[in-house]
């Protein structure tokens, strides 16, 4: 069995891994807020999804159940490593009975829903000012719609789109008694459930992939509901690694860690923003950085 931790990659400013758009936002602004409990929740065992546990297994004793136990638990420590400086958590992936017990009961109250991935929605109610909500959506909307599939009529020809859209694993709350029953006993402001992991091969073409150099694609699905069970969005989360790479504490160290960053900051900026703070510029962030700003005043709040 191979043991290995994960540590906190040491970051200059808070921000995604893999866009530039936010950079970051003012830590003094930050300190002002609540930090809320997550509760955060591992996909089932029958949601992984992998192309790549023969490779990361030769040469090794790994079975498929010790592959997926440690990408399962890898994701887990990522996401609350991610969530550690701005927010208090609880952890269902946990070696306690009674936890446990709790994260079947949530496994027999939520099912996956498969459907195409659409940019995610801030509705109306939930606080934002209108410019920060268009912020928000646009930083995590990174997938590619692709035409309407169908067959139709264009330009008097007959058009027909095989459904390529790309796909989410939205998480169905089926009781609502989950919520009732775990909120006041975790004290959680948010639900964070990991719907499923993929790690996939991600050629280009049939030679790079007998050639054996070419990417692979790892993608976390997973939904962020309220306290009172709103769902405030469900997002797919991706990275490229190389198909070179497989040693698998490396994987989890190397590629895993960023998504579980990734992952929180899509629900610590949308609190961020939803409270009115605007985030860093990349400019700002240069100047910081060489040290030509002096002291960058505190945010405001929109007014």
């Amino acid at each position: 069995m191979v043991l290995f931790c994960i540590s906190a990659i040491g970051q200059s400013s808070y921000g995604p891994t893999n866009d530039s758009l936010y950079l970051g936002f003012y830590r003094d602004s930050i300190g002002m807020l609540e930090r809320p409990n997550v509760i955060v929740v591992p996909f089932h065992p029958n949601r992984y999804l992998s192309e790549i546990d023969r490779y990361i297994a030769e040469g090794t004793n790994y079975t498929f159940q010790h592959t997926r136990g440690f990408f399962r638990k890898g994701l887990d420590n990522a996401i609350l490593i991610g969530a550690k400086e701005h927010n208090d958590f609880v952890s269902m992936h946990a070696d306690d009975p009674v936890v446990n017990e709790d994260l079947d009961f949530i496994y027999k109250v939520v099912s996956p829903s498969v459907e195409p991935y659409a940019p995610p929605v801030v509705l109306d109610d939930k606080g934002f000012k209108r410019k920060l909500t268009m912020y928000w959506t646009k930083i995590q909307t990174n997938a590619d719609p692709g035409p309407e599939p169908g067959t139709r009529v264009e330009r008097g020809q007959i058009v027909s789109v095989a459904d390529n859209r790309e796909l989410i694993t939205k998480a169905r709350i089926y009781n609502e008694i989950v919520f009732d029953s775990l909120v006041p006993k975790y004290k959680g402001d948010y639900f964070l459930l990991v719907n499923e992991l993929n790690l996939m091969n991600a050629a280009g073409s049939q030679r790079e992939l007998e050639s054996e150099d070419f990417n692979r694609l790892i993608k976390v699905h997973y939904s962020v509901f309220d306290k009172n069970g709103n769902e405030l969005f469900s997002l797919v989360k991706k990275r490229y690694f190389s198909s070179y790479k497989n040693d698998l504490p490396a994987i989890i160290t190397d590629e895993i860690l960023p998504m579980g960053y990734d992952v929180m900051y899509a629900l610590d900026s949308y609190r961020f923003l939803q409270a009115g703070l605007t985030p860093l510029t990349e400019a700002e962030v240069e100047l910081a950085a060489a040290r030509k700003s002096g002291n960058l005043s505190p945010l405001s709040k929109f007014k």
